[in-house]
């Protein structure tokens, strides 16, 4: 079954409560500011909702639950855990996956714990995610890295879980892709109507085109970010994000070759819009970041993950 995501989980909730057989996508109003409590049910097993600033999402796989990231605070974590206890009547959490480590995505982690769950995050981040589990549970998650792409299959239900090669929006990025309705959980790889943020200390936009290319090479419809609204029409999104990559990319590799100061760098980028929906000065920020670790030939020198607990 094909249905569309509408453009705002509030306009989402209110037709799928007035029409179960939705098919024609909601007129798009103004989005509002989005309630924590407020939830979606896109498919007959899917939900996800707006969890402090965060988009998380859980599938009911039969015998369990997925869960794609955990919100950034306790209390959002708790209030997420309460929501999939109503949702799957009580059904336990078997899985779970991390999109990336950042404390506004995944900081409401420890609340899950103690558990015997199946923890998925890239396998770069491994040793953060050893270092936050309690010791001494009668519980312990059992934690896989992943290193390049994996299937999960629970029942008739088919998913991939998968990493950039190397770096990307972080050092630790991973995606969830559900093959049966071709809905890809894209973290913070692609945020809707958002400028991509670049300012991670591990950032590397060739990597991050890269995986791109994979979630066009999946086929992917639906798009669920963590920033942003869900859509059912990932392509133009994901075409956004590419142009936006590809566009600030180029300029600083030819800034590089100049040996431009740091100064005229964002200088010019204040004065030149790369995209409509990123401001100039977040443009200018980007910039920065990435220059001080660019090389000319658009690699960007290692960051420091392995020596930090999670990218902030």
């Amino acid at each position: 079954m094909n249905r569309s995501f509408p453009p705002s989980l509030a306009a989402l909730a209110l037709v799928f409560a007035a029409n179960p057989a939705f098919a024609v996508e909601a007129p798009k109003p103004k989005a509002p500011e989005m309630p924590p409590f407020e939830v979606a049910q896109p498919y007959p097993n899917t939900w996800y909702g707006r969890f402090g600033p965060t988009n998380c999402s859980w599938i009911d796989m039969g015998d369990g639950v997925l869960v794609i990231d955990t919100g950034a605070t306790a209390a959002d974590a708790k209030n997420l855990k309460a929501e999939i206890a109503r949702t799957t009547k009580n059904k336990p959490i078997k899985w779970i996956a991390m999109t990336h480590l950042h404390s506004d995505s995944n900081d409401g982690f420890t609340t899950f714990l103690p558990t015997d769950a199946t923890i998925f995050v890239n396998a770069r981040a491994t040793g953060a995610i050893a270092g936050s589990i309690a010791q001494g549970k009668a519980k312990a998650p059992h934690v896989i890295g992943i290193s390049d792409h994996i299937a999960l299959v629970a029942g008739k239900q088919v998913f991939e879980i998968g990493v950039p090669a190397g770096n990307a929006h972080t050092a630790f990025d991973l995606y969830v892709f559900d093959a049966s309705t071709r809905t890809v959980f894209a973290g913070d790889l692609v945020t809707t109507d958002r400028c991509p943020m670049l300012s991670d200390p591990d950032c590397d936009i060739k990597g991050w085109l890269a995986i791109l290319e994979r979630f066009d090479a999946l086929g992917a419809r639906g798009l669920v970010p963590t920033r942003g609204n869900p859509t059912g029409n990932a392509a133009p999104e994901i075409e956004k994000t590419r142009r936006y990559l590809t566009s600030m990319l180029a300029f600083l590799v030819e800034k590089k070759k100049q040996n431009a100061p740091e100064a005229r760098v964002s200088g010019e980028l204040v004065a030149e819009q790369l995209a409509d929906y990123c401001p100039r000065e977040l443009s200018a920020l980007n910039a920065l970041s990435v220059y001080r670790r660019l090389l000319s030939d658009g690699t960007t020198r290692p960051g420091s993950a392995a020596a930090r607990p999670a990218a902030k």
